[in-house]
């Protein structure tokens, strides 16, 4: 039961086999031709109207077994496969202008995270071994730094000066007393 376009399919594979230099009889599991073959089921999909079973029935009359659980399995993975292989992306981007805007985004988002953790990392790293003075001290501003380090001197030196403080009492008679 064949209610899909034939001619129109063989003549998406042949375009597809010249694009991307895939064999679609090969029954290859490397991971560069089943992700290709992917595309082409969603090129069967989207461009010919054709269902896993219609799919899987095409395949079938080229002499090749391809399961329909397989088929929808793998469409399944095409956003994973689009942000994971770059030559994946450029054969869909050939076909279908979806996802291109989407990645990019995604990618810029990658891109300022990668970097804000590496930032965060090298901020961290600094601070490894210090107290939590230390760290205070670094939150300081340049420009308010020598007022800090004016304070913290005026501290430790009456440090000093308290220790050395020494207080005699001396009893004296009163006038008052005397009388």
């Amino acid at each position: 039961m064949i209610d899909y376009n034939k001619e129109t399919a063989d003549e998406l594979a042949r375009d597809f086999e010249v694009l991307t230099g895939i064999d679609l009889n090969t029954n290859s599991r490397k991971t560069e031709i089943m992700i290709t073959r992917t595309l082409f089921y969603k090129v069967l999909r989207d461009v010919n109207y054709m269902n896993d079973r219609m799919i899987a029935e095409w395949f079938k009359e080229r002499g090749l077994k391809r399961d329909r659980s397989s088929i929808l399995q793998a469409l399944q993975k095409i956003g994973i496969y689009y942000k994971t292989y770059p030559s994946f992306r450029d054969f869909y981007n050939v076909y279908f202008n979806d996802k291109a805007e989407e990645f990019f985004t995604i990618e810029q988002t990658q891109k300022r995270a990668l970097k804000e953790s590496k930032r965060n990392l090298h901020i961290n790293s600094l601070k490894i071994g210090k107290d939590s003075l230390e760290l205070l001290i670094d939150t300081i501003p340049e420009e308010r730094r020598d007022e800090i380090r004016e304070l913290i001197t005026m501290r430790v030196k009456s440090w000093s000066w308290k220790s050395k403080d020494e207080c005699k009492i001396i009893e004296g008679e009163s006038i008052l007393e005397l009388h």
